[in-house]
């Protein structure tokens, strides 16, 4: 059985990020708050997720997250008696946490794509190779490195939202906060595709490399 993740283009990346914008913008000046457009921008996709999930019967864990923290954020919100930071805290929670635990499971010498990649390799038995792929030093270190890069740019995601919800108005929150994550989220990925480039290049030279030393 083939259980590969879902393609998930720039393309898409991006709406993803831009489009919780625009519906902000078209709710706050539905309703006139600030705070009501935000809650509903972040309520809904989650709740979205979480129901597809459910009726799938797979519920994905990072859509679980972001359901929980939502839920924790708007239960954190009645408690205060209106207070809205902890909304606006909940989007630096996610990436946050996911980054915090990339980082300690390299820290522990278990990169967590290491860790998704030998799941894949059982789940599909058929596919020897994966395993085969996996057994190699130099692949085991891409994928610990790419562990480390793609944590390191959620931490930093996790810590510019934190930080622009304790600092920034409401108002401004989400434009401010979109256009953060753009360029912190954007760097990361040009980070990583200019790593894979290189271990591809050096993929290249080492089979030209191989196929000399055989014809020699």
């Amino acid at each position: 059985m083939n259980r590969r993740p879902p393609h998930i283009s720039p393309l898409r990346l991006l709406a993803g990020l831009v489009l919780p914008l625009v519906a902000y913008l078209v709710i706050r000046a539905l309703t006139g708050s600030s705070v009501g457009a935000l809650a509903i921008t972040d309520a809904v996709p989650s709740a979205w997720l979480l129901a597809v999930g459910i009726a799938r019967r797979r519920v994905d864990p990072i859509a679980l997250l972001s359901a929980t923290t939502v839920m924790i954020a708007l239960a954190a919100y009645a408690l205060t008696g209106g207070d809205p930071l902890a909304i606006k805290l909940r989007r630096g929670a996610v990436t946050g946490t996911l980054g915090i635990a990339g980082l300690a499971s390299v820290a522990l010498g278990r990169p967590a794509l290491r860790l998704v990649a030998e799941n894949v390799a059982k789940l599909n038995p058929d596919r020897p190779e994966l395993a085969a792929r996996l057994a190699q030093p130099d692949r085991r270190r891409v994928l610990t490195i790419l562990t480390a890069i793609i944590a390191a740019t959620f931490a930093i995601d996790g810590a510019s939202q934190i930080a622009l919800a304790l600092t920034v108005c409401t108002a401004r929150f989400v434009a401010d906060s979109t256009a953060a994550r753009i360029a912190v989220l954007g760097t990361g990925a040009v980070v990583t595709i200019q790593y894979l480039r290189s271990q591809k290049k050096q993929l290249d030279r080492g089979s030209r490399r191989s196929a000399h030393a055989e014809r020699d």
